[in-house]
């Protein structure tokens, strides 16, 4: 059975893992300088907070790295954490090493976060739609060894895309994606960089980065995010125009 998600390069994954370690050294070493800061080592306090640190980056960390949904919630509940100290240390107290280790972490958050909104690894869904007619998404057709097979373009942003198909493709190769809408045909090429099969017998979804290799792909794929914004919105108005009847 296919992993939950799959990824091309392994040197993305490094520099991924990275990222994800230095926010992680940042954090554990906040937490330590505002318990000597504190010296709360010997208060009861100290071991709750000390199981919750330890307990929300493990959890933190195995979400980043199979690149499970829970990594958001999680992100979250640090992003509170540095908040408060970052609170704490500049109206309550005053040490500057402690606000210079907690802004240095929040922006570590912040690159990690950026980083998995591409539609590489996260692609905006709308899970909320379960009628697939509301859904924001545009027909498509994947080229690739001279076949054809039909997918559903469900995510553009950041010269990355994410499309759906039930078949099996292989990550690594070039495809040429062309998406009719009205009159028009707009063509896209791009490598297969990840896969993810959220639930067998699904479709897949397909990550590519884009190749734009011209001003004219660069143009072509500026029409088709504007064509893709509006089918969204497109969407939205003729849901709740026929819930109102």
């Amino acid at each position: 059975m296919r992993k939950l998600l799959e990824i091309k390069s392994a040197e993305e994954t490094r520099r991924s893992q990275l990222l994800l370690y230095t926010f992680m050294l940042l954090t554990t070493a906040l937490f330590v300088l505002v318990s000597i800061t504190e010296k709360s080592f010997f208060e009861f306090s100290f071991y709750p907070e000390l199981i919750f640190i330890v307990a929300v980056l493990r959890f933190f960390a195995r979400a980043y790295i199979n690149k499970n949904y829970a990594f958001w919630g999680l992100s979250l509940v640090l992003s509170f954490y540095l908040f408060l100290n970052i609170l704490h240390y500049t109206f309550l107290q005053h040490n500057i090493f402690i606000l210079y280790i907690s802004f240095l972490a929040t922006l570590f958050l912040v690159i990690n976060c950026y980083v998995m909104s591409s539609p590489l690894y996260f692609p905006r869904v709308q899970w909320w739609e379960y009628d697939f007619r509301y859904r924001g998404e545009l027909k498509a057709f994947v080229h690739i060894n001279g076949e054809v097979k039909e997918s559903r373009l469900t995510d553009l942003r950041r010269d990355c895309a994410n499309v759906m198909a039930f078949d099996q493709l292989r990550l690594g190769e070039e495809i040429e994606i062309d998406i009719p809408f009205d009159s028009r045909s707009f063509t896209i090429k791009g490598e297969l960089k990840t896969a993810r099969e959220d639930i067998p017998g699904r479709p897949i979804r397909y990550g590519l980065k884009l190749i734009l290799k011209t001003d004219e792909d660069r143009k072509s794929l500026l029409e088709l995010q504007k064509v893709w914004n509006m089918q969204k919105r497109a969407m939205i108005r003729r849901k709740f125009a026929e819930l109102k009847k």
